[in-house]
């Protein structure tokens, strides 16, 4: 696929849209309008799919996700989790090789990944989808982009991992408990959304930052975000010296990192490879 062209996953009759809108710039889109893109057996499996492909995919050096419609993500499919509970579990939102719920699966790959991930937020985002988008390692969403739990509502539990991760404990609990969305000028000041836009230009502001991310030292991003997911939660000692062995990690195994020394001494712009 080259750059600029779109492809379908089928699984579902075009559930995730794929393309290529830049060099290095891999944007997917959730494609469930009518459902508010939330996430049932094939999108969820199609999504975790791009992105273990991704892992290995050299052309992938930044990720978009954002979702086509009205919404970013609402969430698991509540008629299929209803199906589910009734016995019949061919469109559940839960995997059926580990019976792990899928958006527990893409949260970990968008986590994991060896790439910057950016969420571009478009619109409401509630349960498992705001897992999803805190989950990015930047959200850029729209001014009309809501965020929040709502699983109060449906007597479910969850949003206690990700959102928790950014707004902390106590604030995490208080969305939750009130049941409701968050506007995007709050969403903002609590530091769930990195940036607002005017809707007009979500697109545009996503993808220039997968643009700068994309021409960036990639690798060492992802050391990066594997550093991070190390020392979460690691007492100080451990975390300093767990640290200092990814720099050294990183002067072995990055050639940007040569690149980018050089280019400092030559007072010039890097010219990274991603490798």
């Amino acid at each position: 696929m080259t750059q600029g062209q779109q492809s379908t996953a089928s699984g579902g009759g075009g559930v995730l849209l794929v393309s290529r809108p830049a060099p290095g710039v891999l944007w997917l889109t959730m494609n469930r309008p009518d459902r508010r893109n939330a996430l049932d057996r094939a999108l969820g499996e199609e999504l975790l799919r791009a992105f273990e492909r991704a892992e290995t995919d050299p052309r992938a050096r930044a990720v978009v996700l954002t979702g086509s419609g009205s919404a970013f993500c609402g969430g698991d499919d509540l008629g299929a989790v209803d199906e589910h509970l009734a016995g019949e579990r061919r469109h559940s939102p839960v995997l059926g090789d580990t019976a792990d719920p899928v958006y527990l699966r893409i949260v970990e790959a968008i986590v994991t990944a060896p790439q910057p991930v950016i969420a571009a937020v478009n619109g409401p985002a509630a349960g498992a989808g705001t897992e999803l988008a805190c989950a990015a390692d930047l959200r850029i969403a729209a001014g009309t982009a809501r965020i929040g739990s709502c699983l109060v509502n449906v007597a479910q539990t969850g949003t206690a991992v990700m959102l928790a991760r950014i707004v902390g404990t106590a604030k995490a609990t208080e969305i939750y408990l009130s049941g409701g969305l968050l506007d995007a000028a709050d969403a903002e000041r609590l530091g769930i959304y990195t940036r607002v836009v005017p809707p007009a230009d979500l697109r545009d502001a996503a993808l220039a930052e997968a643009r700068r991310l994309a021409a960036g030292p990639t690798r060492a991003i992802g050391l990066y975000k594997q550093l991070r997911e190390r020392v979460y939660g690691q007492p100080l000692e451990q975390a300093l010296r767990t640290q200092n062995t990814f720099h050294i990690r990183n002067n072995r195994e990055v050639h940007d990192a040569a690149e980018g020394a050089r280019a400092f001494v030559e007072k010039r712009s890097p010219e990274f490879t991603g490798r």
